[in-house]
């Protein structure tokens, strides 16, 4: 029921194992580009152009149990100054921040439970609220030997925006379950204060059908 496009494209590639007291830890590296498309009749406007950047080092506490530390960058534009005409005007959006994380692995349902917070140690236009906080779920069923219907939940609670929340639900197929390379459709119904960060203080409701492609 709208003209929106959402595009993101990433990865998240292992650069080395460490050995450190007895405790191995996994470093890596990930980046995003999240791009919004409005469509028009006989016209394309690039709304949006996110940019996110993340160092890991993971560490398992236990078989199921996964701690995880975060360093990362976080930059979202507008894509040119001709979105003025629109009546939006830039500002500068900017998150530097660090984090713990746990997750706790399902492999019975192929999912896992997570949570954790991160500080903000740089953030821009809010310069005195530091804190988010971030909860969710996700899990599978095989409905064919290589075909399954999964869910997940992703709830975070942002001071900048006087801790309010964003909140996403998916319902989708995955095909095929433990492949290399699977795709998956899906349906996404996301409320609560803006994820792309030009627009991080308003709120909405989106209901969404998309295609993804992981390997």
């Amino acid at each position: 029921e709208s003209r929106e496009w959402f595009g993101n494209i990433g990865a998240n590639l292992t650069l080395l194992d460490l050995t450190l007291l007895d405790h191995v830890y996994q470093l890596s590296a990930a980046a995003t580009v999240l791009n919004t498309v409005i469509k028009t009749p006989g016209h394309i406007q690039v709304y949006t152009i996110d940019y996110l950047v993340d160092f890991y080092a993971d560490s398992k506490i236990s078989d199921r149990l996964i701690g995880r530390f975060v360093f990362g960058h976080l930059s979202a534009h507008y894509s040119d100054d001709g979105i003025v005409e629109l009546n939006n005007f830039p500002i500068s959006y900017v998150r530097d921040y660090v984090g713990l994380h746990t997750q706790f692995l399902l492999p019975e349902i192929y999912g896992k439970v997570y949570t954790g917070g991160y500080y903000n140690f740089h953030n821009e236009p809010v310069t005195d609220k530091h804190s988010t906080y971030q909860v969710g779920f996700d899990g599978g069923y095989p409905l064919l030997p290589e075909l399954m219907v999964y869910a997940a939940v992703d709830i975070k609670i942002k001071s900048e925006v006087d801790f309010g929340t964003t909140q996403s639900f998916q319902l989708g197929l995955k095909f095929p379950v433990n492949g290399f390379i699977s795709a998956r459709f899906a349906f996404t119904h996301r409320r609560g204060f803006e994820e792309r960060g030009q627009i991080f203080n308003r709120k909405d409701i989106k209901n969404s059908l998309g295609i993804y492609l992981d390997f």
